[in-house]
């Protein structure tokens, strides 16, 4: 790989993660560029997620190198001081699965928290911002909702708000629409799929293929701890190579 890539937003070399006995990441290598947007397919219990977690630190690498915007993360293994830590993950944003908003703070307050904690604007500023975010994702009306009175898919929409208000140049989505239902998954998807016309740098761990085959500029395959097949959308749905693959599209596209 070419660390050199002035492209390269994101660089990933023998990454390996352990759980006690169970390694989840086994030698995980891949780039991201500027702008593209990567789906990472698998059945669970694949390594996605925690791939996911350690690219922000969530979980700790064992082993391996994690280069974010040309900073390292982890380096051979050695994790960067926490100063150091706080400042390339800063870079990113992410959207869980379930939400993760604050019951207790409105959407307004859910979004603004984190700038106002880290000083990210004047009060001025950050108002705007999040009028800019709400309006982004069609929930202007609901900026002094509670949490409680959203639903699923509005919920998904306003996380996605929150991880855009400290400006992120790459956001990451942990299976974002999981946990909905069929009816509101495409309204979040629709967000997702705007970002992606944007150029948003984006890595998502989804099961859905629509998306992977519309919005994905590449698509990581993994199996059992690796990549097992990297491609683009027309490589990987029409003309998979890996046996295990094929397999893993055809269950899923019954």
């Amino acid at each position: 790989m070419n660390s050199n890539n002035d492209n390269h937003v994101i660089r990933v070399e023998g990454l390996t993660k352990s759980f006690g006995d169970n390694q989840v990441l086994k030698d995980i290598n891949f780039d991201v560029n500027k702008g593209d947007v990567i789906a990472v397919i698998g059945s669970s219990g694949s390594g996605k997620s925690t791939l996911l977690r350690c690219l922000i630190d969530l979980e700790q690498a064992d082993g391996g190198t994690i280069e974010i915007e040309g900073r390292r993360l982890v380096s051979d293994g050695v994790h960067a001081d926490n100063k150091e830590k706080r400042a390339v993950i800063a870079e990113m944003g992410m959207v869980f699965q379930h939400f993760n908003l604050f019951p207790h703070l409105s959407v307004r307050e859910n979004l603004e928290l984190a700038p106002k904690l880290r000083s990210v604007g004047t009060e001025r500023e950050i108002e705007d911002r999040t009028a800019y975010y709400l309006d982004k994702v069609g929930l202007s009306e609901r900026i002094d909702a509670m949490p409680s009175t959203l639903s699923g898919g509005e919920k998904q929409r306003v996380a996605i708000a929150r991880a855009l208000m400290m400006r992120p140049d790459i956001l990451l989505f942990d299976e974002p629409t999981s946990a909905l239902d069929p009816e509101l998954t495409g309204e979040v998807l629709k967000v997702m799929e705007k970002l992606a016309q944007e150029h948003m740098t984006m890595i998502v761990v989804t099961h859905e293929m629509s998306f992977a085959r519309s919005a994905a500029s590449k698509i990581l395959f993994m199996n059992q701890g690796i990549i097992l097949e990297e491609g683009t959308p027309d490589e990987i749905f029409m003309n998979p190579k890996q046996p295990r693959t094929k397999e893993f599209l055809s269950s899923i596209e019954r």
